[in-house]
């Protein structure tokens, strides 16, 4: 039997804590059980180098989210080597390989009708010159029609 363990994929936005930490663990701790077992495990985790908790860091630091990925990934490397996790492979969202593979998954769900095209309209920030993330986007609610704060989002002000 093949066994397979997911861990979450901590975003590389800043040091890892404890709250990573014990969401890792369980998965280290089964990994190690299994292949006690004798069974065959892969155990794979990685930075989750995409997203806007990571445009955040690289904006508030005036770097690249790139640079910003780079650096808390291989932190957290480090980290989990020091701690003696036994991940077989410990990866990153942004390498190519991932973005093929998560492509696949994603072609193929979209082929089977598990997944749906639609078109939505978006916020754009007239002095960002972007989209905002959409943690920071306030405006006109679709459904209650409440207050709008105009054209500028909370991710620049």
């Amino acid at each position: 039997m093949s066994i397979f363990i997911g861990g979450a994929w901590p975003y590389a936005n800043g040091s890892l804590h404890i709250g990573h930490l014990s969401s890792l663990l369980p998965g280290d701790v089964l990994a190690r059980y299994f292949r006690l077992k004798g069974e065959k495990v892969l155990y794979v985790s990685g930075s989750d180098c995409n997203g806007t908790p990571i445009a955040i860091k690289a904006k508030q630091e005036g770097v690249t989210p790139k640079d910003i990925a780079d650096k808390y990934h291989q932190e957290f490397e480090q980290c989990f080597k020091r701690l003696g996790f036994t991940y077989d492979c410990y990866t990153r969202t942004d390498t190519t390989l991932h973005h093929e593979v998560v492509q696949e998954v994603f072609l193929e769900l979209l082929k089977t009708g598990n997944l749906y095209l639609k078109e939505e309209e978006q916020c754009y920030c007239n002095t960002c010159k972007q989209f905002p993330p959409d943690r920071f986007v306030e405006g006109i609610c679709p459904h209650c029609r409440s207050q709008a704060r105009g054209d500028q989002c909370d991710y620049c002000s």
